[in-house]
């Protein structure tokens, strides 16, 4: 049986910043080794699933869905989005969203360690709140963001949640816990303008500088996103040529 091949799947952006992420994690795997190739597509920018699959050779394809919760995106948009190409040689198996793996709350709390220990804190101490999208529409972001914190309970001071979406939203974090020192970490694993532009916006408009930098008398730190964990390529990698042992 030939090596499969790997397909990332993001969502991506209109105006095509939303692949940082999942361009890094390509060259990552394509340096590990063990696939015959690596691709990444997207649902809002290009390449589309359909065009990234003539990019691969015939034979079976692992694709990862780098999406935090089996949403509307996971449940209807990439189906669709690979059913328009078609019969192409290849034999498809749709992992998982990755957001949902069992390692992603380690790699978490991995972030958030990092920086806690950078700034000389007790994390008995320390606030970890996990910041998801949210929605209007669906409460799955949100179930799978409250679940990543909840894995997290005991390990610090406070755990909780913020979202971009829906309430509690990042501007009021100091609402959400009043610890002294509270870390934020991103469970974005796409990159685009929430992780460069909104999330850090919105927790400047709630009084924060997410530097560390004492502001009101709180210190505020923003881990980056779960998406740049240095780990993730190694568990994407593991996750996918098991599908094929």
């Amino acid at each position: 049986m030939p090596a499969p091949s790997l397909l990332l799947f993001a969502h991506g952006t209109s105006d095509g910043a939303g692949a940082a992420i999942a361009d890094s994690l390509v060259a990552d795997l394509r340096r590990a080794g063990g696939f015959s190739a690596v691709e990444a597509a997207f649902a809002l920018q290009p390449p589309a699933p359909a065009a990234a699959l003539t990019r691969l050779p015939p034979g079976p394809v692992a694709v990862m869905p780098l999406l935090t919760t089996g949403g509307y995106i996971a449940g209807s948009v990439l189906p669709r989005l690979l059913a328009e190409a078609g019969a192409t040689g290849h034999a498809v198996d749709v992992l998982p969203p990755l957001g949902l793996d069992t390692e992603i709350p380690g790699l978490v709390a991995g972030l958030a360690d990092a920086a806690i220990t950078g700034a000389g804190l007790d994390p008995r101490t320390v606030a970890v709140l996990v910041a998801g999208h949210g929605s209007s529409r669906s409460d799955a972001s949100a179930r799978a963001t409250r679940g990543v914190a909840a894995a997290l309970a005991g390990r610090y001071g406070e755990t909780g949640t913020l979202f971009l979406s829906e309430a509690p939203t990042a501007d009021a974090w100091r609402t959400v816990t009043g610890r002294a020192c509270v870390v934020v970490v991103p469970f974005f694993l796409s990159g685009g303008h929430h992780e460069d532009d909104d999330l850090p916006a919105l927790l400047r408009a709630g009084g924060g500088i997410p530097d560390g930098t004492p502001a009101q008398g709180r210190r505020l730190w923003l881990t980056p996103s779960v998406g740049r964990h240095p780990a993730l390529p190694d568990l994407i990698r593991r996750r996918a040529l098991a599908r094929f042992a």
